[in-house]
């Protein structure tokens, strides 16, 4: 059944991919015959060499399906994309006889054809349905927290412009001014509310990344094979109810409640099946164990300058029902000792009993008190080690890594790291790859403290080194690691969630306004991407190539038919828009000699024509390898 399901996804990628080549060359094939200039060839796919899957002959056009799928083509007598010796009278059926205006609408006809069925795609991809994540909120970071934006939130425009999906919000996030702010419009339990949010972005990716995401469902979306939840009998699609008999409220707290469970055995509550057929089953899974996230398995002996003073405080959550306030500083919970974010984030995480009162000690204006404080269901809040979602609490980031707190006979300490050292490298060798046993080594720069939490997680050898400012010197400390008695475990199940899709699915006439609008959305976002790219507010890195486009089809195809239309919608409007760019030897490029030959009354001299086009040729082959690369190191990871 499998390889059945691929086979026809292939066969609609070929067939998908076939029809939006057919529908651009079809337009000049036509409105050539219209005009009366003789078509010598008309090829789906390129012929190169010869190879032909099929290739008939009716009245003087031949007709070709070449071997080589990704393009086509339609041969004009006459039509030179090189320009070459033309003969002295030409043949009345020939491209070259024709008229400018002529041959500006043969020329222009293949856009004008991507376009146009843009509109029928898009409508018929509606009346079938096709799949998508709404504009609603799953997880926040601190940015969006602070900027007043929560989990379950629906956007309704972004930079003003409306939105109604996912794709739709990141194309308009992704050509913003990084750094800059955004205004935004979103719906809230009925309510509309308005909000700028700041532009995050990534240096080390090719595009804007928002501290939000789209929401999970608390559903299985893929297992891991040999994993636990693989040998608990966890399937896809399951959705999760409970954990040892505690409820799951989102994807965030089922992580919290399997975390806590390593190497226990465990019931799972679970819905399989949809409508009538679902059943609910208890499942015994038995989590293993792993190294918790954010805790080395070496001690690492000091803390970053951040004390655990509160910068959010979520309404309705247990610290404000506590009593607790913007500004007030932790000093110690359950007892321990907290007042940096990075002691409170692992109390919290991995002391703090869960449902049960526990004393809070904090600060405000140089006065302590005491709270009782209970920790809830974990948010979807994607804060790291800078908050306690349980608790509702966060503190900001600081701009630099600062060293703040040296525990006594450390590591740390004995290499010389002294309180107010700013951190500005780390190194150590690590294990990457699938061959452990080559250490390799490894540098940031300008680190963060999730980023130095993290290489020394993955540290082959109990050797770090820490590249300090200390006053107008630089030093080079070493730190000779112990490992951990008893390093902190997590549990670890297996498995991955499902992103939160809705079907748009329309009846006939209810769909032919959206389909009307959305070849005109699709060629805005196309065109502020690529002036984005030119305002190297996005990375060039973004342009795909045909395997790039080839995965992204087959994906689509294997959702469904409504899906692959909806995106051969997009790739029939990138087309025309590429294919129309006034580069020689493409169609925009031809359409820029004729508004010359036009313009002086005169064919642009030959020599200098071919000139032009052979730049052109080589430019494009040199964007067919930039964009070929982009692809292979997407599928490689480089």
């Amino acid at each position: 059944m499998f390889e059945l399901s691929s086979a026809i996804s292939v066969l609609k990628v070929v067939l998908g991919f076939g029809l939006v080549i057919f529908i651009h060359e079809f337009g000049h094939f036509i409105v050539a015959r219209h005009n009366g200039v003789l078509v010598e060839k008309f090829s789906i796919g390129f012929d190169f060499f010869g190879a032909r899957l099929a290739t008939w002959k009716r009245g003087d056009t031949t007709y070709v399906l070449g071997a080589f799928p990704l393009g086509g083509y339609v041969k004009m007598l006459g039509m030179h994309d090189l320009p070459g010796d033309e003969d002295a009278e030409l043949d009345p059926r020939s491209f070259q006889a024709k008229s400018v205006g002529a041959r500006t609408g043969i020329i222009s006809a293949g856009v004008i054809a991507n376009f146009l069925s843009a509109f029928v795609l898009c409508y018929i991809a509606l009346l079938l349905g096709h799949h998508g994540a709404p504009a609603v909120v799953g997880s926040v970071g601190y940015g969006a927290l602070e900027a007043g934006l929560r989990p379950g939130d629906e956007l309704v425009s972004v930079a003003d412009r409306s939105v109604s999906s996912w794709n739709e919000l990141m194309m308009v996030y992704v050509t913003q001014e990084p750094g800059g702010t955004v205004p935004v419009r979103l719906l809230r339990g009925g309510e509309e509310m308005s909000l700028e949010l700041v532009v995050h972005r990534n240096p080390e990716h090719p595009f804007n990344s928002p501290d939000f995401s789209s929401p999970l469902e608390s559903r299985v979306g893929s297992v891991g094979a040999g994993t636990a939840a693989d040998e608990g009998g966890i399937e896809p699609g399951d959705l999760l109810l409970s954990v040892g008999g505690e409820p799951v409220t989102g994807w965030g707290e089922f992580q919290r409640l399997i975390q806590h469970r390593p190497d226990q055995e465990v019931v799972l509550t679970v819905v399989r099946g949809e409508g009538a057929a679902a059943q609910t089953l208890e499942l015994s899974v038995r989590p293993s164990a792993r190294g918790a996230d954010g805790i080395p398995r070496f001690h690492i002996g000091w803390q970053p300058e951040q004390p655990s003073v509160l910068d959010f405080v979520e309404p309705g959550s247990p610290a404000e029902k506590a009593g607790l306030q913007v500004g007030d500083r932790v000093l110690s919970l359950g007892g321990i000792e907290a007042s940096f974010w990075y002691s409170l984030w692992r109390t919290a995480t991995w002391e703090l009993p869960h449902g049960e009162p526990t004393e809070l000690v904090a600060s405000r204006a140089g006065t302590e008190f005491s709270v009782e404080i209970v920790a809830g269901p974990r948010p979807n809040w994607g804060v790291g080690v800078q908050g306690v979602p349980e608790l509702g609490i966060a503190g900001r980031r600081p701009a630099s890594l600062e060293v703040g707190a040296i525990d006594d006979g450390s590591a740390a300490a004995r290499a010389g790291l002294r309180v107010g050292d700013q951190v500005i490298a780390v190194r150590g060798d690590v294990r990457l790859g699938d061959d452990a046993s080559t250490p390799e080594p490894y540098e940031i720069l300008d680190p963060n403290w999730d980023e130095v939490l993290a290489l020394m997680g993955a540290l082959a050898e109990p050797t770090m080194v820490i590249e300090v400012e200390r006053g107008a010197a630089r030093h080079l400390l070493t730190l000779q690691l112990a490992e951990v008695d008893w390093p902190q475990k997590m549990g670890f199940l297996g498995v991955s969630p499902v992103v939160t899709e809705v079907l748009y699915k329309m009846g006939p006439v209810e769909a032919l306004l959206p389909a009307v609008v959305a070849p005109f959305r699709l060629l805005q976002d196309l065109i502020s991407g690529l002036r984005a790219m030119f305002q190297r507010r996005a990375s060039a890195r973004l342009i795909s190539g045909p395997v790039g486009i080839l995965q992204a089809t087959y994906s689509f195809a294997e959702k469904s038919t409504g899906d692959l239309l909806n995106f051969l919608a997009l790739l029939s409007v990138n087309l025309a828009v590429v294919n129309f760019l006034p580069i020689p030897i493409t169609d925009g490029g031809h359409f820029v000699f004729l508004m010359y030959e036009k313009a002086k009354g005169r064919k642009m001299d030959q020599e200098l024509e071919a000139r032009f086009q052979w730049a052109g040729l080589v430019f494009i082959l040199l964007i067919f390898l930039f964009a070929t690369f982009n692809d292979v190191g997407r599928i490689f990871g480089f």
